[in-house]
């Protein structure tokens, strides 16, 4: 005796012949609840091809066409339950924002180069370093329209610190350990690539530390060029701030450390202070040793 899970209710065949059978009767929240709760992966080609068959035999409908109506209906509602699911997350929130400071930033580039290029046509004088704040200091000097336009750039970046300011309570609440070891910002986007804080938390060190070097990567792999040593956490203070020959290795120890601490946070939700200083200490020998070799090298055995 054979026992089928299918989309609309389990079925028990005995010699190709249905026994016994515990259908849902279109009830398309039941079935789209089903679909996310049961597996299918072991279905087989020759039952998917008689589902259609099955269905009408057991009176879950009464034609094809009421079939494929009844599917589209259960997938659309299995889509937006989904939907709500993963809105649901603490951190969908956080990587919303990340994501709108993502769009700020790139708009506002855009928006401050053209009016650099606006102003050079329409000045005769060398263009200042802080254009925005020239439009500030002497407004009359512009054209109504250029003014217009740094102030939107100027509001553009208000909502960018307003953002940045949410960011920095979400991450704090949702993720304390990453908040503080690797930054609002910085633990945000790194939520933000994983697709979530649990994503994140089943990720190896050695994939953190690469995150958002994927060109660099598969170019490696392809063309045999040298590995990227370290991917969107060369914004961290201490490996942008390094010695270029061990931003690696303290890629590597960060990168570590951050995969503790999202397992901390997804799991356990306690803070550990410690983590921090644990990268600090470690950093700060890597930093010792480059600026003194000599000593190092006496002190290795």
């Amino acid at each position: 005796m054979a026992h089928i899970k299918t989309w609309f209710g389990d079925i028990e065949l005995h010699n190709d012949e249905i026994v016994h059978s515990r259908v849902l009767k279109a009830d398309i929240d039941a079935m789209a609840q089903r679909l996310q709760r049961e597996d299918f992966a072991d279905f087989d080609k020759e039952c998917r091809g008689r589902l259609r068959e099955t269905a009408i035999k057991l009176e879950v409908v009464s034609s094809e066409r009421e079939y494929v109506s009844l599917l589209r209906a259960v997938m659309i509602q299995s889509a937006k339950e989904r939907i709500v699911t993963a809105f649901a997350k603490p951190e969908a929130r956080i990587i919303q924002l990340i994501d709108g400071i993502d769009d700020i930033d790139e708009s506002i580039n855009l928006l401050s180069e053209r009016l650099s290029e606006w102003c050079l046509l329409t000045s005769e004088t060398s263009m200042p370093e802080d254009l925005l704040e020239a439009f500030v200091s002497s407004p009359s000097a512009q054209s109504p329209l250029a003014q217009e336009f740094a102030g939107s750039i100027s509001r553009l970046c208000e909502l960018r610190q307003e953002i940045a300011n949410a960011i920095d309570l979400e991450m704090r609440t949702t993720a304390p350990n990453l908040s503080m070891l690797a930054g609002e910002l910085l633990g945000s986007r790194l939520i933000a690539r994983a697709g979530g804080l649990g994503s994140l938390a089943r990720m190896p060190a050695s994939r953190i530390q690469v995150m958002g070097a994927s060109k660099a990567l598969f170019k490696h792999i392809k063309y045999g060029t040298k590995p990227p040593k370290h991917g969107v956490i060369f914004q961290h203070p201490l490996v942008r701030g390094s010695h270029p020959n061990i931003r690696g290795k303290i890629a590597r120890i960060l990168a570590a450390k951050i995969a503790i601490a999202a397992r901390l946070d997804f799991y356990s939700k306690r803070a550990y202070p410690e983590l921090l200083s644990q990268v600090e200490k470690r950093v700060g020998e890597l930093q010792t040793a480059v600026r003194n070799p000599e000593q190092h090298e006496d002190k290795t055995p």
